[in-house]
Order: structure tokens, then C-alpha cells, then sequence
């Protein structure tokens, strides 16, 4: 298992830090893109928020193959070890396996979070067991049993770039075993912080340079790449002249082909970020209607909306019958339907894990009936746009070979594109597109 770059400018802090990030994911099914920043921000030091961020979320993206090699030293199944205990040996296991942090300092670290976790009446033999398990892990990492990339492709996919076998499977069965590891590895490179500007992006790059970073444009009229920056301490983005966005988002709403005085539905519009940008693609002439179940992410897509000057009706509602009039048709419908997220894999680590097989097929049946939904509003002429942050094959091409064949009497096929990490340094958005005949 190579080692990354990093060192021990700190103590205990930015562990702990990382472990209560860590904690939230694991028990309050938080997303990492929320828990950690969250967590994080509690330390004064900026290194230290970025030695606790690094440890957090390369935890969570190397999970399966943390516990694989935490399993292969302990006495007893992962499982059975209580759970704010796994989390530490995980965090240690991290430290020694993928840092360059000095064993004595990743060993010790852990021991010590571990006598924390625990009620004090064990905490000495929490301290112990840990220290146990890491040691003996430090020792037998050069002869862990690490599967050959021929005899068990899958296998050694699966634990080098640190996915769960069934998502290896899929991709492999589609792009073969080399096209599969560059995807999966591009998917474990932290992600840069990529902006969409809703005023002048030249402007905005003038802005953010003087700031002293790194602002170059993006692939889209309206992307910025600005790595290393915290979009949460940027003016442009806290009084609504940018907004936080992936470019696959971007390319959704682009593939819409909505713009001045359209018309455009927006289905499962939560959290608001395509929603906005539509709003600004057709202006003041057009009109944008939102539909989403929550009402908690409804109020996302208000307070987004709100927070960039645009306009949009939101109304809370089931898509599959959205709570419109009978006869209102859209000259764009978009579906950014529920999927398994998979796509998400570079800022929300942890859903790899969260997810099995069976998942896809499942929520291929929701998107199905979301898209039979989401053709009856398409006026003649218009467009309907169907996206997924995911990859898998039953939610991507299936589920669109499907619609082909439901309903391709009334609707022509356009474009379908499966943007992925590696080749389009993006999330793993999948879009496909038709014309109402």
C-alpha cells in the first residue's frame, strides 16, 4: 500500500478532530463534505485543519482496505469490535498504511483517542487492545496478502484503490481492467474547489487572484478551478457571486438546452444548485418550477435561489405526480433523479461503502417511473433531460434503453454522456437527453 505525503505537525487535536468527523459519518449518516469541514473548523491552526481534513476523509475513502488489513492482524472479526473503537484502529490504521506519519506517533495517537472513546472504567484496556492491533499491524504491513492483479483482478482493484468489489465488477464489465483502475484512482484524488460564476467570470477571476489564489477557468463559460481555496471563507460565494458547484452539475443544467424565455421544469430539484443555474440560463423572460419531495430540501432550493437573486416556483411534492396543473407542459424538463451517488465518490467517500448491488436495481425501478412521469410535461418540440451522479450500468445506459423503448414512438434520442474522474476531472455525472417528436 503506497504511502501519500503527509507529516505529524500535530498532537492529539486534529485527530480527535477527525475522529468526531469520523463519528458523525459513521453514526449519524452525516455526508463528509458536511461532517468534516464541520469538525474541522474547531481548530485554530490552518494546518491543523488540513492534517485533520486529510486523515477524515482518507479514512473514509479507505475504509474496505483498512479493514481488510486490520482484519488480517486481529483475533477476532472487525465486527465484533465496538464501534468507537473500530473508528480509531481505522484512523490509526490510516496513519500507518498511507502517511508517513511515524508509527511510535500514529500508535500512540490512537491509544490515547481510544482511552477517550470509552467509559474510564475500561479505558485502560481500551488503550491496549489498540495498541495490540496497531503494533502487530506495523509490523506485518509489508506481508499482507495482497491479491494478484491476474489471478483476482477484481480482488486487487478492490483493495488498491479502495472500492467495493461489485463496483469494480460493474465498471470492468464495460471499460476492462486498465480503464477501470484509472477511474477508480482518479475517484480517490481529493477534488479541487470548482465555482460557477453568476455574473462576469472575468471579473470574478480578477477577484479571487487578487486574493491570492489559484482562479483559472473551467471547461464551461461559467466554471472557475480554484484549488486549495475554502469556498466557505470567499466573499464572491458568501454575497452570491459564485456559487459552489461540481462542473458535472454545470453540464446537466447545459445539457438542458434551456435558455431565454424557456419554460423548465426542474424534477428532484434538492438541493437548488442545477435549479439556480437554470433560473439564470433562461432570465427574467423565462420560468423555472421546481419540484421536490423534502421539504427541508424544497427550503434548500429557496434559500440557494434566493441567495443568487434568481426566481423559481418551488412547490414540495412526489415527481412521479407533481403537484401541477393537469395541462402545464415545459419547453425543458430536467429529472436529476435519485440515484446510488457513486459519482460522488470524490467528496462523499463514504457512499461507496454505504451501498450494495441490490441498491441500483432498486432505485433503477424509482427512475423508471420518475421518467414516465417527467415525459408527460414535455411540451411538443421540447427536451427531456435525464441525469444521474452515478455510474452503474442499471441506472445509466439500462435505464435509457429502457425509455427508448417505452416511449421512443413520441421522443427522439440525443445526446448521452457518462462524464467520469479521470477523463473529465469531474464527478461521475451520467446525462442523457431526448426531443419530444
Amino acid at each position: 500500500m503506497s504511502d501519500r505525503p503527509g507529516s505529524d505537525p500535530t498532537g492529539l487535536p486534529a485527530r480527535r478532530a477527525a475522529l468526531a468527523a469520523l463519528t458523525a459519518v459513521d453514526e449519524d449518516d452525516a455526508y463528509a463534505n458536511l461532517a468534516v469541514p464541520a469538525a474541522v473548523d474547531r481548530l485554530a491552526e490552518s494546518r491543523d485543519r488540513a492534517f485533520a481534513s486529510h486523515l477524515a476523509y482518507d479514512t473514509l475513502r479507505w475504509q474496505g482496505t483498512l479493514d481488510w488489513a486490520l482484519g488480517a492482524v486481529l483475533t477476532r472479526p472487525l465486527d465484533a469490535v465496538e464501534p468507537a473503537l473500530r473508528r480509531v484502529l481505522r484512523l490509526g490504521a490510516l496513519q500507518l498504511l498511507r502517511t508517513s506519519v511515524p508509527p511510535r506517533a500514529a500508535v500512540s495517537t490512537s491509544v490515547a483517542l481510544a482511552r477517550e472513546v470509552v467509559p474510564s472504567g475500561r479505558a485502560k484496556g481500551a488503550g491496549g487492545f489498540v495498541n495490540g492491533v496497531l503494533r502487530n499491524l506495523d509490523r506485518r504491513r509489508d506481508a499482507l496478502p495482497w491479491p494478484d492483479a491476474e489471478d483476482d483482478p477484481i480482488g486487487h482493484l478492490a483493495l488498491t484503490t479502495a472500492h467495493p468489489r461489485w463496483v469494480v465488477s460493474d465498471l470492468m464489465h464495460r471499460y476492462g481492467f486498465d480503464r477501470t483502475r484509472t477511474i477508480l484512482e482518479a475517484d480517490d484524488a481529493p477534488p479541487g474547489v470548482t465555482l460557477r460564476a453568476t455574473g462576469d467570470r472575468d471579473a470574478l477571476l480578477e477577484e479571487l487572484a487578487a486574493e491570492g489564489l489559484d482562479a483559472r477557468p473551467g471547461a464551461l463559460p461559467e466554471a472557475i478551478r480554484v484549488p486549495g481555496a475554502d469556498p466557505r471563507r470567499l466573499a464572491a460565494v458568501r454575497e452570491g457571486r459564485a456559487a459552489v458547484q461540481d462542473e458535472a452539475s454545470m453540464q446537466v443544467a447545459r445539457a438542458t438546452g434551456a435558455g431565454p424565455g424557456d419554460r423548465v421544469l426542474d424534477l428532484c430539484a434538492g438541493p437548488g444548485g442545477k435549479t439556480a443555474h437554470l433560473a439564470q440560463l433562461v432570465g427574467e423572460d423565462g420560468r423555472v418550477t421546481a419540484v421536490e419531495l423534502h421539504p427541508h430540501r424544497a427550503e434548500l432550493v429557496r434559500e440557494a435561489t434566493r441567495r443568487l437573486g434568481v426566481e423559481v416556483d418551488v412547490h414540495v411534492g412526489d415527481a412521479t405526480a407533481p403537484p401541477l396543473p393537469d395541462d402545464a407542459r415545459f419547453d425543458r424538463v430536467l429529472l436529476d433523479a435519485p440515484c446510488s451517488g457513486l459519482g460522488t465518490g470524490r467528496r462523499r467517500p463514504e457512499v461507496r461503502w454505504r451501498r450494495v448491488p441490490a441498491d441500483a436495481a432498486e432505485l433503477a425501478g424509482v427512475q423508471r417511473r420518475l421518467l414516465d412521469a417527467a415525459a408527460e410535461r414535455v411540451a411538443a418540440g421540447g427536451t427531456l433531460t435525464y441525469a444521474v451522479c452515478t455510474w452503474t450500468a442499471a441506472e445509466t445506459d439500462q435505464v435509457v434503453q429502457w425509455f427508448d423503448a417505452a416511449h421512443g414512438s413520441g421522443f427522439e434520442p440525443g445526446e448521452r454522456r457518462q462524464l467520469l474522474p479521470d477523463t473529465d476531472d469531474t464527478d461521475g455525472m451520467y446525462v442523457a437527453s431526448w426531443r419530444r417528436r
